[in-house]
């Protein structure tokens, strides 16, 4: 399946997306769908992938942000999704502060193998307890140790939730990956205004792709 460099670019962005709009659920409402939260954390672990469908389960994991990005681009429904881009431009932001801290690239490399490693051995699900809890602990350890701080906003109810938070913080950690992976593409935030026509196509193209 051959895919444009602006298609591959849409995939990253549409991981990064939903990342943050789960992160948006969580903290109003406390649901996440099971399907989009495995196909949003299994990203984490996909860190030398031959091409970018291979970290998004071939598409499959990243279909509601393709949703997502089809509403944003097409209906321009940003009033909609606020908190959602307001969290998405923070990640984008933090990974580029990261990029001036290779010592937590390396320790966030180091824990990613080895919650795999631990996950493989005890045939853990991506999205049971324990494994959400080691994210949480090593996006926490991290990421978040660098200022400012995304800070999240919702009903306290759900934020006090222990599960719900460590849910936001491993789902945060996803979103850097597909941050990540979308520089790595040579996204810039200026493209998401000037070639908005050319990103909507190809998110429309995708979706059909993996429908």
């Amino acid at each position: 399946m051959n895919l444009s460099r602006n298609d591959e670019r849409v995939l990253a962005l549409a991981g990064l997306i939903q990342a943050c709009h789960l992160v948006t659920g969580l903290a109003r409402t406390g649901l996440v769908g099971q399907d989009s939260l495995a196909g949003s954390l299994e990203t984490i672990f996909v860190t030398n992938p031959e091409i970018t469908l291979d970290v998004y389960q071939g598409g499959n994991g990243v279909r509601t942000g393709l949703r997502l990005m089809t509403e944003l681009l097409g209906n321009l429904s940003i009033s909609d999704h606020g908190d959602t881009l307001r969290y998405a431009l923070a990640v984008v932001s933090l990974e580029k502060r990261m990029r001036q801290t290779p010592e937590i690239l390396r320790e966030i490399g180091a824990g990613i193998s080895g919650i795999h490693e631990h996950r493989s051995i005890n045939e853990l699900s991506v999205t049971d307890e324990e494994i959400v809890d080691r994210l949480s602990h090593l996006y926490e350890d991290t990421a978040a140790s660098i200022k400012p701080r995304i800070k999240v906003q919702g009903q306290q109810t759900h934020l006090k939730n222990p599960i719900n938070t460590k849910r936001i913080r491993a789902l945060l950690l996803a979103a850097l990956r597909s941050a990540v992976l979308w520089r790595q593409l040579d996204g810039r935030l200026p493209q998401l205004i000037l070639s908005r026509g050319a990103l909507l196509r190809s998110a429309d193209l995708v979706a059909d792709i993996i429908s």
